[in-house]
């Protein structure tokens, strides 16, 4: 089995360095395994999809904007993660109790796509 190993900061855990190891063949989307990266989720406005504290793997290379695809960008220097909406050009959170964060297209810097979540690690 090809195995995938991936360094992460735990933020909730006095910000220790830990590894993440996962089949390669969990990913389903084409991938650049040289700029694949893992986050740390700190907060609740993604969930269901994307619950508090879990562990994301992202694609630096991917910026490429697909409808309801998730991404990492980058606002008002903090990273957060969130759906994108072609029609409206717009990044926002499925969580409806944070529907007040939309971050538009043009206001935002693309980091990564999300191609993968863990969670209860």
């Amino acid at each position: 089995m090809e195995t995938i190993n991936l360094e992460y900061t735990d933020v909730f855990d006095d910000n220790k360095t830990k590894e993440l190891v996962f089949s390669k063949h969990l990913i389903t989307k084409e991938f650049n395994q040289k700029s694949l990266f893992t986050l740390m989720v700190d907060g609740q406005s993604m969930q269901p999809v994307i619950n508090h504290k879990a562990i994301i793997v992202a694609d630096l290379s991917q910026k490429v904007l697909k409808d309801d695809a998730i991404f990492v960008v980058y606002y008002e220097n903090k990273m957060w993660v969130k759906r994108y909406n072609k029609k409206e050009k717009i990044f926002f959170s499925i969580n409806p109790k944070f529907s007040h964060l939309i971050y538009k297209e043009e206001n935002v810097h693309i980091v990564a796509r999300v191609l993968l979540t863990f969670t209860n690690l």
